[in-house]
């Protein structure tokens, strides 16, 4: 098992002429909050897309849990997570069906989801919502059936979430036990 779930190394990504971020080094250790802060146009957001494997760096490397972001990326994205400020969820489905739908995108074992599933609604206090339409949900509901999403595979070491977000829910987060 790896120290850490996140290593930067040398990261440098250009856009045209302009370095949005030069020679970033950092880690990312298991277990607790970390903060990416910086001023407007300081290259949090290159880097984040860099980190979720969305926007291929120009220079350096990324390491998910020492898989390299570019040489296995599949591999790589399966164990991170992302919660924007407006989770992207159906409205017309029931938790249930949501989260068993996200399930199936990560690609996790059809036999494992439904447990998944059960452990995830849990871990984030929505199981007693499990056959409501997430449109009749609250707006702090439906930002806990947003973070189970990347959590309901099971492989999710990490989540990425937007400041709002992370606030309002870490102070009671279950669901990185």
């Amino acid at each position: 098992m790896q120290d850490n779930i996140v290593k930067i190394e040398g990261l440098s990504h250009r856009y045209s002429k302009d370095w949005a971020v030069q020679d970033i080094n950092f880690e990312i250790n298991r277990n607790g909050i970390v903060g990416l802060l910086g001023s407007n146009g300081a290259g949090k957001s290159t880097t984040m897309n860099i980190l979720c494997g969305v926007l291929s760096q120009t220079k350096g490397r990324v390491l998910i849990e020492g898989i390299d972001m570019r040489e296995h990326p599949e591999e790589a994205k399966k164990r991170i997570g992302f919660l924007p400020q407006n989770a992207p969820l159906y409205l017309e489905q029931t938790v249930d069906e949501y989260l068993t739908y996200c399930a199936h995108l990560r690609l996790i074992e059809k036999r494992k989801i439904k447990a998944a599933v059960d452990v995830v609604k849990e871990r984030c206090g929505v199981a007693h919502f499990s056959n409501r339409l997430i449109g009749n949900l609250s707006g702090g509901y439906r930002q806990r059936v947003g973070i189970a999403r990347p959590s309901s595979t099971g492989l999710c070491s990490w989540c990425w979430m937007s400041l709002p977000t992370a606030w309002t829910l870490t102070r009671s987060w279950k669901c990185a036990s």
